[in-house]
């Protein structure tokens, strides 16, 4: 007899999600990620998630246009059509998901209630396997070039568990410049 082992995406989502008001200013936001230690917000004034925030909103929305972040909210800056999932979605098809729409994070959204979220860093933690879709696809995307090395992508360091925009393969393991040099230097 064969054993369903299918890992959904309740499986894997954070479920205690940070959320705000769509009136918290941008600043507040900012300190609110800051002091949390994360990447992200979820706007919201009722159950269902209505846009979401992140570090790289804050820096090419608020930051880059010299705008001052105690003057603007979240709202004006957020991502409003949001692609959410299903608790009960299959695991693979969520990292297909994120990687058709090259997005790092999916709100998990049931029966109109956020209930959690997904990021690609829970993803490559609870499935390994799916890591190797999402680096193919941010290989691909190559959106954002800040290194010289064309084998760059966006990722968890396998050695410091840092997220950065640029890892470098080194021996079979996705790496940041400080830890290949450390790996190279051994």
């Amino acid at each position: 007899m064969e054993m369903d082992t299918q890992v959904t995406v309740h499986d894997a989502m954070t479920s205690s999600v940070i959320t705000v008001d769509p009136n918290t200013s941008v600043a507040q936001a900012a300190a609110i990620m800051s002091q949390k230690g994360i990447g992200s917000l979820i706007i919201k004034s009722n159950s269902e998630p209505e846009g979401l925030i992140t570090e790289s909103d804050i820096i090419t929305k608020v930051v880059s246009l010299d705008i001052q972040a105690s003057r603007i909210t979240v709202a004006e800056v957020m991502t409003s059509d949001l692609i959410k999932i299903d608790p009960g979605s299959d695991l693979n098809e969520a990292a297909r998901t994120m990687a058709k729409n090259k997005i790092r994070r999916l709100p998990v959204v049931n029966k109109g209630v956020l209930v959690g979220i997904l990021t690609s860093t829970d993803v490559m933690t609870v499935s390994p396997e799916l890591t190797e879709i999402l680096v193919e696809t941010a290989k691909m995307a190559n959106q954002i070039e800040y290194s010289d090395n064309d084998n760059s992508v966006p990722g968890t360091c396998e050695v410091c568990g840092n997220y950065l925009d640029y890892l470098e393969e080194v021996d079979g393991k996705y790496v940041c410049e400080e830890c290949k040099e450390e790996l190279e230097g051994e």
